[in-house]
């Protein structure tokens, strides 16, 4: 999976021109299973960790089981950066500066250095301009970290929309201290990490009342056989095919259970690996009737599922009737 989006100033402008919409879904808890949510409100972007214009390279992405324990749910999004200077995490569009709820937990195991950009306009910023703070943000190893932007602090600079010019600068403040200054006002936040390039994993993005929780895709996996019924003693050929949402083969490993009808369900042999075709294919031979059907291990991505079973009926050698002999046709 590849992160989708990029902040950059004609992003930022009409983010701004966006403020106060509304939300493209209600609040509350959702469950995403990549970086595209589908919410122009909240969603996973990538910015340069110098600035918002500063050079970046597009991040992969992929979900994780974990690591540690994680903050909701069982798994979350990992992030692979492609190299130091981009920073990749949640942007946020928020209605006010002053009452700004941006949030996110954040885990690297060996630690990750992030920033955090907002851009608020305020009543007294003269039309065409924005308040831009930025704020490094560095996360330890060992645990999730919760970022929220109203604890940072920032250092401010009043810019020119246009020429994206300086005008002025502010100094340090929390977002609170900014608005208690110059009034409140609508914005965005980004708040990423990788900047030191190093991967890491996110969870628990809560903006404006909405909690995104990062989960395993859907998979569906079915089982076909070249017959339904064979001779005792013959084979048949089993195969099975893993789809995602959409009908996409994923080529899972599977592993390939039996059973006589009212029995135990128990593994055949060793897991089975998928063809270039994204099917895996066994050939199975049979002495009696017997139910079959693939397991999907879990996997960091998918939890674990079961094909639908298939019933091989094994026909049974016919009793050849015995030929009297002479003498007994004799005693006749």
């Amino acid at each position: 999976m590849r992160v989708q989006s990029r902040a950059t100033t004609v992003v930022t402008m009409v983010a701004l021109a966006a403020v106060g919409t509304g939300p493209a879904y209600a609040d509350g808890s959702r469950t995403v299973t990549g970086p595209v949510t589908g919410d122009a409100d909240v969603f996973i972007t990538y910015v340069g960790c110098d600035s918002l214009r500063g050079t970046t390279a597009a991040p992969g992405s992929r979900l994780n089981l974990g690591p540690y324990s994680a903050p909701l749910g069982r798994r979350s999004l990992g992030i692979v950066p492609a190299g130091p200077g981009t920073a990749s995490g949640p942007y946020a569009a928020f209605g006010s500066l002053a009452g700004i709820e941006a949030s996110v937990s954040v885990a690297a195991t060996g630690g990750t250095r992030g920033v955090s950009h907002v851009i608020a306009v305020t009543p007294d910023s003269p039309r065409g301009t924005v308040w831009s703070g930025r704020a490094d943000v560095d996360v330890a190893a060992g645990s999730w970290t919760t970022v929220a932007a109203s604890s940072l602090v920032y250092d401010w600079t009043l810019v020119d929309l246009t020429t994206q010019a300086p005008l002025a600068q502010e100094g340090s403040a929390t977002t609170g201290e900014l608005a208690a200054r110059h009034g409140d006002g609508p914005g965005f936040v980004v708040t990423g990490f990788g900047c030191d390039g190093r991967a890491f994993n996110l969870d628990a993005v809560r903006a404006s009342g909405r909690t995104l929780d990062f989960e395993g895709i859907t998979l569906t996996t079915t089982l076909a056989v070249d017959r339904r019924q064979v001779p005792a003693g013959d084979s048949v050929t089993v195969t099975g095919r893993v789809t995602e949402t959409g009908g996409r083969d994923t080529g899972d490993t599977l592993v390939l259970e039996s059973r006589q009808p009212g029995g135990a369900w128990a593994p055949v042999g060793d897991p089975v690996l998928s063809g270039p075709d994204g099917i895996a294919r066994v050939d199975v031979p049979l002495t009696e009737t017997t139910e079959l059907r693939w397991h999907r291990p879990e996997s960091q991505y998918a939890d674990e599922g079961w094909s639908e079973p298939v019933t091989v009926t094994v026909a049974e050698p016919a009793t050849p009737t015995p030929t009297p002999t002479p003498a007994e046709g004799a005693k006749q």
